[in-house]
């Protein structure tokens, strides 16, 4: 029989430039490392378990810049 595992949540994490969606809006979300580890922070105490990252493997999205998805793993 096996065993039950509970319910884990993960969030995206700010990774191209905008932070979390790709527009030519203007965001208020930063992308940089020092708010993604103020978010990660966050998260934690949150109670999150896992962190998404968009990642571009080829072709573009419309992102200006992006930080490689390792790079926050």
């Amino acid at each position: 029989m096996s065993q039950v595992k509970p319910l884990q949540f993960a969030y995206w994490v700010a990774n191209v430039s905008g932070g979390l969606v790709i527009s030519q809006i203007e965001q208020r979300t930063r992308w940089d490392a020092e708010y993604n580890r103020e978010l990660a922070k966050i998260a934690e105490r949150a109670g999150f378990d896992y962190a998404l990252t968009q990642i571009r493997f080829t072709a573009g999205y419309g992102a200006d810049n992006q930080h490689e998805s390792v790079t926050f793993s």
